[in-house]
């Protein structure tokens, strides 16, 4: 039932598309992660290479180190913050030239292990998965805090093993949550 819906969300949110045409290959990662498109731009993190790189037109155009190693990332559509989740437990929050303007305080909740970010399109809310909490935490796009925070450490519905990835279906107005460790999709209003 879950798998029947997430292809009935992914269908009535991209359409169908019947081929798929080959544009271009990026290479010299040492190990793409997450990618975020903001307009014409792509960022794609780097794990293995502790950067950030920006490709546009298909070719890179910047790198930008993260000492920290970033894990997932995500562009905020109204004023361009650039949240990349890192492996020091944090969520850095950047400019455009990916200049460390701030992270996420989670308090009164705590971060564990960040992993994967969406930003909502129409609310600004930035959703992030704690793999190691187990939890979802929503901060204000716009203030940067906690505006609240679901699930908790279990099998049953709303609780989550592991989660791994994040998706926002805007056209449903839908969280769709990879929990990973529970060999499942869920799916939640905001």
């Amino acid at each position: 039932m879950i798998a029947a819906c997430l292809v009935a969300i992914t269908a009535t949110s991209l359409g169908q598309v019947p081929t798929v045409g080959f544009d271009s290959t990026v290479t010299g990662m040492t190990f793409p992660g997450r990618v975020a498109a903001a307009g014409s731009v792509v960022y794609v993190t780097d794990q293995g290479g502790r950067a950030v790189l920006e490709v546009s037109g298909g070719v890179v155009a910047n790198t930008y180190p993260i000492a920290e190693g970033p894990v997932g990332i995500a562009v905020h559509p109204t004023n361009g913050k650039i949240y990349v989740s890192r492996m020091d437990g944090q969520v850095g929050i950047y400019d455009a030239a990916c200049a460390l303007q701030g992270t996420l305080d989670p308090a009164p909740m705590t971060m564990i292990t960040p992993n994967d970010i969406a930003v909502h399109p129409t609310t600004g809310e930035v959703y992030v998965v704690d793999s190691g909490e187990h939890q979802v935490l929503v901060f204000s796009g716009f203030a940067d805090t906690l505006v609240r925070a679901f699930g908790s450490e279990g099998s049953g519905l709303g609780e989550f093993r592991s989660p791994q990835a994040i998706a926002i279906d805007p056209v449903l107005n839908q969280i769709i949550v990879a929990d990973t460790d529970n060999f499942r999709v869920q799916v939640f209003d905001p």
